[in-house]
């Protein structure tokens, strides 16, 4: 899918949307009725925060270990930042209970064989991100849950850094392209239609080989030496410290 433009696979998510993601929803319990809008429970927001940082982290490191693609050394460097950082953002997920709905995932063919084609389908996986996670903050603020709305709110930001960062990869001017996120979903079950075609590859221009997440071992070799300043979650006890 060489020219795949992202207005095209939006497009195409959307006609797929009612038999596909019916078939998610349906797989892992997740048919609501939109009319009723009630917020997602909070460990179908941990399972499906977690299903999409697998996925973000196996995108990740395709795109470093593919080979075909020739990243300039800054390039691969914030790649290997990128895909560290979604490995963090797996493992709290994780270790607070959250449990990836899938390991296996498709991707449309050459995505990781050229530049554009590569920054337009991170784009459109990272705004769902953002927007999954702007909806995940809502959430745990209306759950009393303030300071699990504070690392969504932590998370997302680091998201709009690698949505802007592709962007410029892709060479889409200019990369920060918004003065605000945007709040794409009310819920983060909402954002399922559109990573549907990732999690089941029946989408057309996919692979329909299912490409299965490296593991953290793997990435982390990959990684080598972390580049990444330390930032405790807002959960953490020693988190506000400083400021008190």
């Amino acid at each position: 899918m060489s020219h795949l433009s992202r207005r095209n696979f939006l497009k195409g998510s959307a006609v797929i949307a009612a038999a596909a993601a019916a078939g998610f929803h349906g797989l892992f319990g997740l048919r609501r009725s939109l009319a009723q809008m009630q917020d997602d429970d909070l460990q179908t927001v941990l399972n499906l925060a977690a299903t999409a940082e697998t996925l973000a982290a196996t995108h990740y490191y395709m795109a470093l270990t593919v080979g075909v693609i020739k990243f300039s050394d800054f390039e691969q460097k914030y790649l290997r930042a990128a895909l560290e950082s979604e490995q963090v953002h797996l493992d709290y997920l994780m270790a607070n209970g959250g449990k990836a709905l899938t390991n296996e995932f498709y991707f449309p063919n050459g995505v990781f064989e050229n530049k554009a084609t590569l920054a337009t389908i991170t784009e459109v996986a990272e705004n769902a991100f953002i927007g999954a996670y702007l909806a995940a903050t809502r959430i745990f603020a209306a759950a009393s849950q303030p300071l699990l709305a504070m690392v969504a709110a932590q998370v997302a930001g680091v998201e709009a850094q690698h949505l802007a960062f592709m962007r410029s990869v892709g060479n889409q001017e200019p990369p920060n392209n918004v003065a605000l996120l945007e709040p794409l979903f009310y819920n983060v079950s909402d954002a399922v239609p559109t990573l549907t075609p990732f999690l089941e590859g029946k989408a057309e221009g996919f692979d329909d080989i299912a490409t299965a997440y490296p593991g953290r071992e793997k990435i982390m070799e990959v990684v080598g030496k972390s580049a990444l300043k330390p930032v405790l979650p807002a959960t953490d006890p020693d988190a506000f410290k400083g400021a008190m």
